[in-house]
């Protein structure tokens, strides 16, 4: 056996060489009344869609975007909560032959929205404007620069001759846009769809790159059809299968398609109340009530769920909880034999899709700090040290996947793409660990200073550049602090001008009139939590800000005064 840190898993299945189109029409037409996506709110509202009425619905909506003029590999982006709406929209414009661009929102401005919009030259804007008037103004401003090319908050002198839009629900505000409920009701139309190819773009998922800008990363259908999300199981069991899911679409662990294909029924809540403590027991009941065999669940719902098990004397329990996003820790386990029958524990990336597993977890207390298993099936895995040479196993250095179902780059940036790729197509992950003598992966830190708040990924840079467009501040550096429930919070450090005296509180005023609480796809948002503010930011030698000495000063105020 190699004493090289590599590992391998062959693959023990065909890959599928079909469409994500193909795969759903041959589901669709086998089970046409088999309820596929279940929206359920937890004051005990029940919406769902069968294949039949989720392929008639996305097919109308294709339809109409062909006859607007969308052409084969059009970028289109799609933006809102998890909806069903969502679910048809995402679906049509993969059948229109267009590559859906998901768009998330962090902060109250709309200019990091047009600029994954203009960046991938998109051609449509398909958008659900919310409950109420809650996206209304980022709305307007969005529809400005579509007609002048920059941002303005008071302009909203809007008509139909901007780049196509569809909202995916009525609004009174919105009137001279068509919207999915009006397309829905048109005549149906005679478009000529086109062919599509297993190595066609599907879509594209943002996320946050070093720079603070925005990340594109594409995935084809062979990936979406062909990428491993948990131990294999019969076709069968898979059909008959009911996973909870709440995961913003728009990111790839909570990506609608995945069920579609594969046949089993998903059902999600609103991602924003996940966030919230208090509805805990509340989403639980929802996976009761509709009987789930699986759940996709964050290990802070986990530790929340761990504080009521005293509490729990219900005897439905899940098949299986599967877990990913953060490092998950023994007190973790502790929801097996009381809410699930075993743990399932996944490492991956929005890149990868999904990297390595831990084999079923089945009794409490049996895992170690930074373990995330083996490779899945079809997968390699490497540890480099800094002249990127592979290390022997026990060595610490960074971690980089190969695997078929790897994307292919970061659409339109080959500066990072030259960053991010070691020859024979290699993908560098960016974290740090080593591969042990019996053969598993374990994650020890990262080489960039992301804070991993929940399953959010946050570059500190992006809030920086908010907090220093304040007033009478000048400096501003933002460190990811200790939390036991999310494994890490945002903490501002920062320092005034001379002459300005700005408190904790007029900092989190400010945050909070620029972030938003959650994101449009209902997860945690970059708000920060905790603000510190320092006399002095202290230096390195070379005149550069000493970022670790920052974080460590920091920790030791808030544990000092109770907060972590």
């Amino acid at each position: 056996m190699s004493d090289f840190s590599y590992l391998s898993a062959p693959r023990t299945t065909p890959y599928n060489y079909r469409t994500v189109v193909d795969v759903f029409n041959e589901t669709s037409t086998s089970y046409p009344e088999k309820e596929i996506l279940i929206y359920r709110g937890i004051d005990g509202t029940r919406n769902a869609l069968t294949y039949h009425q989720l392929q008639n619905e996305a097919t109308k909506l294709a339809r109409y975007l062909v006859s607007k003029g969308i052409k084969k590999g059009d970028k289109i982006a799609l933006f809102g909560p998890n909806t069903l709406e969502w679910v048809i929209a995402e679906l049509a414009i993969i059948m229109a032959g267009g590559v859906v661009v998901h768009v998330t929102l962090s902060i109250t401005d709309v200019k990091d929205l047009w600029e994954i919009f203009s960046s991938a030259d998109c051609k449509a804007f398909l958008i659900d404007p919310g409950k109420g008037e809650k996206y209304l103004d980022m709305i307007f401003q969005l529809i400005a620069l579509f007609r002048r090319r920059r941002p303005s908050r008071d302009y909203k002198d809007i008509n139909s001759n901007d780049p196509t839009l569809v909202f995916l629900r009525k609004s009174e505000h919105l009137t001279s846009y068509e919207d999915l409920p009006g397309v829905l009701q048109m005549k149906e139309m005679e478009v000529e769809f086109p062919t599509l190819y297993p190595e066609d773009e599907i879509m594209i998922f943002t996320t946050s790159g070093s720079t603070g800008k925005p990340k594109m990363v594409s995935h084809t259908h062979f990936d979406v059809n062909n990428v491993e999300l948990g131990p294999e199981r019969p076709k069968a069991l898979t059909l008959a299968g009911k996973m909870y899911n709440d995961r913003p679409f728009a990111w790839g662990a909570g990506s609608p398609i995945l069920a579609v294909c594969r046949g089993e029924t998903r059902v999600f809540c609103d991602s924003s109340i996940v966030t919230e403590k208090s509805s805990t027991m509340k989403i639980w009941e929802v996976i009761r009530e509709e009987k789930c065999t699986t759940a996709l669940l964050m290990p802070s719902f986990l530790a929340d769920l761990i504080s009521q098990k005293e509490n729990y004397k219900e005897s439905f329990k899940l098949q299986a909880i599967i877990t990913t996003g953060q490092p998950i820790e023994n007190y973790h386990t502790q929801v097996i034999d009381t809410y699930a029958r075993f743990l399932i524990f996944g490492y991956g990336s929005t890149e990868s899709s999904m990297i390595s597993m831990l084999p079923p977890i089945t009794s409490a207390g049996t895992i170690k700090a930074g373990d995330v298993g083996t490779p899945i099936p079809g997968t390699e895995v490497k540890v480099i040290g800094e002249n990127l040479n592979v290390l022997k196993k026990g060595e610490t250095g960074e971690i980089c996947i190969r695997s078929r179902y790897l994307f292919n780059g970061y659409y339109q940036n080959e500066e990072l793409n030259k960053e991010a790729f070691l020859p024979g197509k290699w993908f560098r992950s960016g974290d740090v660990g080593h591969i042990t003598k019996d053969d598993h992966i374990i994650i020890e830190g990262r080489t960039k200073d992301v804070i991993s708040r929940g399953t959010q990924r946050i570059m500190p840079c992006t809030i920086e550049d908010v907090i220093l467009q304040m007033n009478g501040i000048k400096f501003a550096i933002v460190v990811g602090v200790p939390d036991k429930r999310l494994y890490e919070e945002v903490c501002v450090c920062y320092v005034t001008e001379p002459g300005f005296d700005l408190s904790p509180s007029d900092l989190k005023q400010f945050c909070k009139d620029n972030f938003v609480m959650y994101d449009s796809t209902g997860g945690l948002a970059e708000a920060p939590t905790y603000f510190l503010r320092f006399c002095k930011i202290p230096l390195l030698d070379v005149g550069k800000i000493n970022k670790r000495k920052v974080k460590a000063d920091a920790i030791q105020r808030l544990r000092t005064q109770g907060l972590i």
